[in-house]
């Protein structure tokens, strides 16, 4: 009977087979047939193409985003077109944690609540059945992958197992690059230790009664690349999503994905692969699919900046400058900001204020470059936990409903009806065209929109390093609370940032 491979943190020993490295150029890629056959999973579960058919075929995938594909957002995803939704990244150390009932409890609450019966529903969620917005009579949560990070085996099995009858996967995080996950060894720091990969995977694959899935990142090497693939596959992962950036490629080091790399992946693998990177605007879905033959296109940051990403079809009221924009699915910023705010609030289930906070901050990033004195009151709004219905998001009501009533000016104006000089700080006129039909060159600042992160000035860094400290220190005690507002300073931090840079200018 299949059992949990015993592993401790770190460790790569997954049986009596030592993988061997033999040289290829100057890149070491260890040998596949070294390591384990993949083994007959315990429960009779649909494998691959099977179980990607069962949930639809989906091909418009939002990415796991920690502390931003949370249930509120996932619902609004779906309701725009995606087909599937990752859950943010969860620490199985955490998520299991024995040494303190309460505050594992406390991190379940926050992270995956199966309290109130709404994260991984599969049926339409009561609550809101009489909330406002399209969709609302059929929203579900479902399909969900619950992706979560480990470097543990038995760990990740027993965390895994709280959630596998509420999800249809679970997703192995091994792309996380930021330095919370190179402190706890996880996510692309794992990249050297092939063999506790294979273990986490392959412990997944044999004992859950749903499929595990991997998402990975590449690295310099096809080679190497293709490799880390097939050893994913050969574990057990019945899904591959493969972010084309390297581990050292993120912040405003992040670069363009390397699509060629995942159409190598897509061509040596027998599993579905999604593509994820360079996804900002609604027809870099089909040029991703085209560019590199997966089956689906995972979306990250271009879906939290506009959640239409994935419309299927031109909206119906993009603006009232429609012309300037026709072939684009660019939403009303207000609308979008509104119809969140109605689901948070409907939900029984509690949405952690540094998750609100932040989503508005990005969705509403190009009406904040225009009325800058509407970030103080953004970034003083607060989740009440104690009230219900609308109560719980009066203070973001607020902002929103005052952010409306000047958009709604600007509308109007007819300096707005034509690109300003110089752009504004990440616009999408700040992006060349590319393609044959190129990209829109001005979309006005009262609709959801790509953002183009600028290169750090100097007095950018310090703050970037306060604000991955802060998020270092949090995580690695484990403090709910204290991640938690460490992640509403970076939203604060960004501002803050966006401010000194206009001084500059």
């Amino acid at each position: 009977m299949p059992e949990a491979v015993p592993t401790t943190s770190g460790s790569s020993s997954t049986s009596n087979a030592t993988p061997t490295f033999p040289e290829v150029g100057p890149v070491q890629i260890p040998d596949l047939d070294s390591f384990p056959p993949t083994g007959e999973p315990k429960h009779a579960k649909l494998g691959s193409w099977d179980f990607y058919r069962s949930i639809g075929s989906p091909r418009r995938v939002v990415a796991p985003m920690v502390d931003q594909s949370e249930l509120p957002w996932r619902i609004l995803s779906r309701r725009y077109g995606s087909d599937l939704v990752y859950t943010p990244m969860i620490n199985a150390k955490l998520f299991v944690d024995e040494s303190s009932k309460k505050k594992k409890v406390k991190y379940q609450e926050v992270n995956f609540n199966k309290e109130h019966g709404e994260e991984g529903c599969s049926t339409p969620i009561d609550a809101l059945l009489s909330c406002e917005g399209e969709g609302s009579s059929t929203d579900s949560d479902r399909p969900l992958f619950v992706q979560f990070c480990s470097n543990d085996a038995a760990t990740l099995l027993r965390a895994a197992q709280v959630v596998e009858d509420r999800c249809d996967a679970v997703d192995l995080n091994l792309g996380c690059p930021q330095h919370i996950a190179r402190r706890g060894h996880y996510g692309s720091y794992l990249m050297e230790d092939w063999a506790l990969i294979f273990a986490l995977i392959n412990t997944l694959h044999l004992n859950l009664k749903i499929p595990v899935t991997a998402k990975m990142r590449v690295y310099e090497s096809v080679d190497k690349t293709v490799a880390y693939a097939k050893l994913l596959e050969r574990a057990g992962a019945q899904i591959i999503t493969v972010h084309g950036r390297t581990r050292s490629m993120k912040g405003h080091h992040t670069g363009l994905a390397d699509w060629s790399k995942i159409r190598a992946v897509k061509a040596a693998v027998r599993v579905p692969v999604f593509a994820n990177g360079n996804v900002l605007y609604p027809q870099d879905f089909a040029d991703a699919l085209a560019a590199t033959g997966a089956d689906g296109v995972m979306s990250a940051e271009g879906n939290l900046y506009n959640p239409a990403i994935f419309v299927h079809e031109l909206p119906r009221e993009p603006s009232a400058l429609f012309p300037l924009a026709p072939a684009l699915p660019f939403p009303s910023i207000a609308r979008l900001a509104h119809e969140y705010l109605d689901i948070v609030s409907a939900l029984r289930t509690p949405t952690q204020s540094s998750a609100i906070k932040a989503h508005l901050f990005r969705l509403c990033r190009p009406a904040l470059e225009v009325h800058r004195d509407l970030r103080e009151p953004l970034g003083k709004s607060r989740f009440d936990a104690s009230a219900t219905g609308a109560q719980r998001v009066a203070t973001y009501r607020a902002f929103v409903d005052e952010l409306e009533a000047r958009l709604d000016k600007d509308m109007r104006e007819e300096k707005w009806t034509a690109q300003p000089d110089p752009p504004l700080p990440g616009s999408v006129s700040q992006l060349t065209p590319m393609g044959e039909g190129g990209r829109a060159v001005y979309v006005p600042h009262w609709l959801a929109q790509p953002y183009f992160r600028p290169p750090l000035v100097p007095d950018e860094r310090g703050v970037e390093e306060r604000r991955e400290r802060a998020e270092r220190v949090a995580e690695s005690k484990g403090v709910e609370g204290k991640v938690g507002r460490a992640r509403e300073a970076s939203a604060d931090a960004e501002a803050e940032a966006v401010e000194k840079r206009a001084k500059l200018e």
